[in-house]
């Protein structure tokens, strides 16, 4: 079940989703909720990937946790 919802955005990002919706030909909510949802999972991803991150490390690594999250984002980038 869909809800409508009113909220405020930044001028320039609604225009940058907008385009987006045409060049795609998708319906701007449609832009919106896949942003949405992206963001939420993602957070959960990252999550993940930090408490694999601190385990990993626990073990005595030569990496730091930047490094470590710069190539968990090289991988994520490669997919």
């Amino acid at each position: 079940m869909k809800k409508k919802i009113g909220t405020v955005l930044d001028a320039g990002i609604l225009t940058e989703a907008k385009q987006r919706a045409v060049q795609e030909s998708r319906p701007l909510s449609d832009i919106i909720q896949s942003a949405l949802g992206y963001y939420l999972h993602e957070d959960v991803e990252r999550s993940d990937a930090l408490r694999a991150c601190e385990k990993f490390c626990s073990h005595g690594s030569s990496l730091d946790k930047q490094q470590i999250d710069e190539l968990l984002q090289e991988d994520m980038l490669a997919v």
